[in-house]
């Protein structure tokens, strides 16, 4: 099944610290190659359709973190 967050949530921007993806409850990513949004810290299995992005139990694993833009999520 798949979920789609835009739905659920409004996303926005945020700059990465460091050049290292920001994680939190509220930070998402999304995959600039298949525009799929995936939370940082997914404790459902979760990943992006090209593959990029794929995790659960609270772990993602990025393939190319240069094509991920990380997202600040709030409830509609």
């Amino acid at each position: 099944m798949k979920l789609d967050l835009r739905k659920i949530y409004r996303f926005d921007p945020i700059e990465r610290t460091g050049g290292e993806l920001p994680k939190g409850g509220d930070i998402y990513w999304e995959c600039t190659d298949c525009s799929t949004v995936v939370s940082s810290v997914s404790h459902l299995p979760a990943n992006c359709e090209c593959g990029n992005l794929s995790g659960g139990q609270g772990v993602v694993n990025v393939k190319s973190p240069e094509k991920v833009t990380p997202l600040k999520g709030k409830l509609r």
